[in-house]
């Protein structure tokens, strides 16, 4: 694996315009995504990961922008392409699923002709038999039973776990190095969600592609993720490997995401709850922008916001106690 990360994110800033002024939806965020492994981005509905995703394909609707930042994609500005740069690089490069399969296939066109307009965007020259015998393969790759069948059905005809392998089929379609799945298991049974999971690491192990995994499930970000990203309010506030996330959080927010999760090997008479609400971008607080729902806070994180740091290598927190004491866990 190269030292080298396939992308990187370098402070990055996303606005949107409003009546009342520009409001920052993702501010300041940096990450990295190494060659071959999984990051998950987590958080709270509202807290900026599927604008931070959008960001980086670059796909964000009037009247939201990149106003500063980079994204680096082997070394390669995203942020700096213009529109026809940017289409030859989302699909063969980059790829996206998104989060509802029902919404996001077009339901007017067959499965089959989605998959190959896919391929077609970055091999126009390719022939209808080629382009039908690469959709096949493709839905072949995701585990669909009778693909050929498939091929030529509707996304009404297929069950919700079906759609989503087509949207993965799509995505993967031109073999893209990096994919980025924003709720991937959204509405799905638990059933059908591990099926999901286990053919996301299986077609990574088989094709050394990198996972960008966006959700609110911390079980479904144990199970896939290396490393964690945990945003807030558009900032990312912890930053670990897995395992040390889940062992050890420091963040007051982060812990209080893993202590509203039931856990089969301990025993508690009530799960936490985080008080209050996410604030949204055009009224957030002065200082920490979780102060006002953190058990900790003290007068120091009401006056100024805490800068993104390590307490140990590889694992950064945007806290003035951290390491914070474990109580609120225990």
């Amino acid at each position: 694996m190269s030292a080298e990360p396939l992308l990187r994110v370098e402070n990055l800033r996303t606005v949107f315009r409003t009546s009342g002024g520009e409001v920052a939806a993702v501010d300041g965020v940096s990450l990295e995504v190494p060659r071959g492994r999984t990051l998950g981005i987590v958080g709270e509905s509202g807290c900026g990961k599927s604008v931070l995703s959008l960001s980086i394909m670059r796909l964000l609707a009037h009247p939201g922008r990149i106003a500063s930042g980079r994204v680096l994609l082997e070394g390669r500005d995203l942020a700096a392409l213009s529109a026809a740069e940017m289409r030859a690089v989302r699909g063969r490069d980059i790829a996206m699923i998104f989060q509802e399969p029902m919404t996001s296939l077009n339901p007017v066109h067959r499965v089959g002709f989605q998959i190959a307009e896919a391929i077609r965007a970055h091999e126009p020259r390719a022939s209808a038999a080629e382009l039908r015998e690469r959709g096949i393969a493709a839905l072949k790759r995701v585990r669909i039973p009778s693909p050929e069948r498939r091929f030529d059905e509707y996304p009404h005809q297929l069950s919700g776990g079906m759609r989503q392998r087509v949207m993965i089929a799509m995505a993967l379609a031109c073999s893209p190095k990096l994919l980025i799945a924003d709720e991937p298991t959204t509405a799905l049974d638990v059933t059908v969600q591990a099926q999901i999971l286990d053919l996301l690491r299986e077609l990574q192990a088989e094709t050394g592609m990198s996972i960008i995994l966006i959700t609110h499930d911390l079980g479904v970000v144990a199970e896939m993720a290396d490393e964690v990203a945990v945003m807030y309010a558009g900032r990312v506030v912890e930053r670990a490997p897995a395992a040390a996330l889940f062992e050890d959080p420091q963040h007051p927010y982060a812990l209080g995401l893993l202590g509203s999760i039931p856990r089969l090997d301990e025993e508690r008479e009530r799960l936490l709850a985080i008080a209050g609400a996410v604030p949204p971008p055009f009224a957030l607080p002065k200082g920490c922008r979780f102060h006002p729902r953190c058990p900790f806070a003290e007068e120091a994180c009401r006056a100024e916001a805490p800068l993104l740091r390590e307490v140990v290598p590889g694992h950064a927190v945007a806290c003035r106690r951290a390491p914070v004491e474990q109580s609120l866990a225990a």
